[in-house]
């Protein structure tokens, strides 16, 4: 069942499936803000479960019935979960309590706000944390919902505003960013994605073309021109149009490494034209910006050598990232430990990833992280196979193992100087963390 009016206006007990998402858990904390009593679940603890508990919310570890109050209300579900089996969802449908998907109550909020959606393949993250912190600066006062924890919003993935302005990630997965009521649209790139969901690349285009279709008239679209789908996509909207070329990021100052970053800060800057007046205060935001989490992040040192994560998941991801961290750390030796996302992705993209490595002096891969994977997906490929692709452009790739044998090779590998970095959607990231906390 689907609420008609505001969730926040309306309800006083929301109870969250999947709480913590690197992008449900902003509704769970605006909740919070509104006043609302607060619930929710999810399959382990984790950073955001644990910070969600202290501010008051009762937390289930696991998926039962029984986690459902009698006086919930509403239900937010984050896309991750099975509603033919999470025994919450069927509960709540059971007892006719509403429901709402974590993009459509997003939507929701959109339709109150002029809301700029950030949206393309790569960058979505970092770029909507660049302009949310712009504003911020400009004096605008957003709310900014993010996909993952920014150190400036108090290591949360949300700032809570004022203002009739919106800056929210929009993924494309599902055409799940379609549930927005943009004002504006930040178009980063287009490259195919999600190839579990999307027949094609023009499937993929389609969903890009009808986000744009929706921007009204006295909007603006914000496009890199650089890249031959966004100019695709730009043609079907009529409204503002804002080009943006990588000869308009040569004069920004960063804090964070990459070309890659000089363009999201472009587009960002040329969307903040848009809302703002206030330039000193929205460059005074780019500048200042210190990234978020899992974007390059460093997460320590030990023994001399640095540990760093980045999620980065796509052979143009990967290839950019270690681009960057190795053009910032030119006397280091790079040691990457890719985890692949999705045995579909990494057969679909093969060829791509093989040759995404090349500024890496060694790559391990732990293994494939599986995700809405099917049997037939897992039968086509293997880590050992794509060891194998990447090893015929790569003098020194080598298989992991698993998680646990990969850790006891960095080890042995990793010397005073070097720099490892932990890449890749699923919990790679431990690896590092588990490096750094080791006696």
């Amino acid at each position: 069942m689907l609420p008609e009016l505001n969730m926040l206006d309306n309800f006083r007990h929301i109870h969250f499936i999947g709480v913590g998402g690197s992008g449900i858990s902003a509704l769970a904390y605006m909740a919070i803000a509104h006043g609302i009593k607060v619930s929710g679940s999810d399959i382990a603890p984790n950073p955001t479960t644990e910070k969600l508990e202290k501010e008051g919310v009762q937390i289930h570890i696991g998926h039962s019935k029984d986690n459902l109050s009698e006086l919930c209300e509403l239900v937010i579900y984050s896309e991750a979960i099975d509603k033919k089996e999470n025994p919450e969802f069927l509960e709540a449908n059971k007892r006719e309590i509403s429901t709402l998907s974590y993009f459509e109550a997003l939507g929701q909020l959109s339709t109150h706000k002029k809301t700029i959606v950030i949206a393309g393949t790569h960058g979505k993250t970092t770029t909507t944390a660049m302009l949310g912190l712009a504003l911020i600066k400009a004096g605008e006062d957003p709310t900014v919902i993010v996909g993952s924890r920014v150190p400036t919003f108090e290591n949360r993935n949300i700032q809570i505003g004022h203002s009739q302005w919106l800056v929210a990630e929009g993924c494309e997965y599902r055409r799940s960013f379609l549930h927005f009521q943009p004002f504006g649209v930040v178009l980063l790139n287009c490259e195919l994605e999600h190839v579990d969901y999307y027949k094609s690349e023009a499937d993929y285009l389609s969903a890009y073309q009808e986000l744009v279709s929706k921007i009204p008239e006295d909007g603006f679209l914000v496009y890199n021109e650089e890249d031959e789908n966004c100019r695709l996509i730009s043609e079907s909207y009529k409204g503002k149009k804002l080009p943006v070329a990588s000869a308009a990021s040569k004069n920004l100052s960063l804090n964070v490494p990459g070309e890659f970053n000089q363009m999201n800060a472009a587009h960002a800057l040329e969307a903040a034209k848009q809302i703002t007046k206030n330039m000193h205060g929205v460059r005074n935001g780019l500048q200042n910006f210190s990234g978020t989490a899992r974007r390059l992040e460093k997460k320590g040192e030990k023994n001399g050598a640095l540990i760093m994560d980045d999620y980065g998941h796509h052979p143009t991801e990967v290839r950019a990232t270690l681009k960057a961290l190795k053009e910032a750390n030119p006397g280091r030796r790079l040691i990457c430990i890719f985890q692949p996302h999705q045995y579909s992705r990494t057969h679909e993209l093969l060829d791509h990833f093989a040759n995404a490595f090349g500024d890496a002096d060694m790559v391990i891969i732990p293994n494939i992280f599986e995700a809405r994977d099917t049997d037939e997906d897992k039968a086509k490929i293997s880590a050992e196979k794509l060891v194998k692709a990447i090893s015929k452009q790569h003098s020194n790739c080598r298989w992991g193992e698993n998680a646990e044998k990969t850790l006891e090779t960095l080890k042995k590998e990793l010397k005073k100087g070097d720099l490892a970095v932990t890449m890749g959607a699923g919990d790679v990231y431990k690896i590092g963390e588990d490096y750094l906390s080791a006696t």
